[in-house]
């Protein structure tokens, strides 16, 4: 769906989008996928993704992001936890792709994110 089209929603649409949302917030370090997601709310992919967008104002990719940024900062300015522990603890695999998206997100690295919150 473009940028510039109206999404429809009915009122049963916008609750499977509330429940996505709600889902995400539970799940956000192990996210199911669009397509698992869909299922579980018993709304197709498409609609999914834009009625979230438009609801939300970010993809569902952000919000999980958003998420994991969040509990990172927290995480890097009240514990001594190294950064792979950190990267363990919020999904990623490698922790060199929670750094990169860390850097993405706040222009500076964990660590020195870490060092300049202490």
């Amino acid at each position: 769906i473009g940028k510039d089209r109206y999404i429809k929603l009915t009122a049963s649409d916008a609750n499977a989008i509330q429940k996505a949302y709600e889902i995400l917030t539970k799940e956000a370090f192990n996210p199911p996928t669009i397509s698992a997601l869909s299922k579980m709310v018993f709304l197709n992919e498409q609609k999914l993704k834009a009625g979230f967008s438009a609801k939300y104002h970010m993809s569902i990719s952000e919000y999980t992001t958003s998420i994991k940024m969040a509990t990172a900062e927290n995480l890097l300015s009240t514990t001594e936890l190294s950064i792979e522990e950190i990267s363990n603890i919020l999904g990623y695999n490698y922790s060199g792709n929670f750094i990169k998206m860390f850097k993405k997100v706040h222009g500076k690295t964990p660590l020195a994110f870490r060092k300049k919150s202490k």
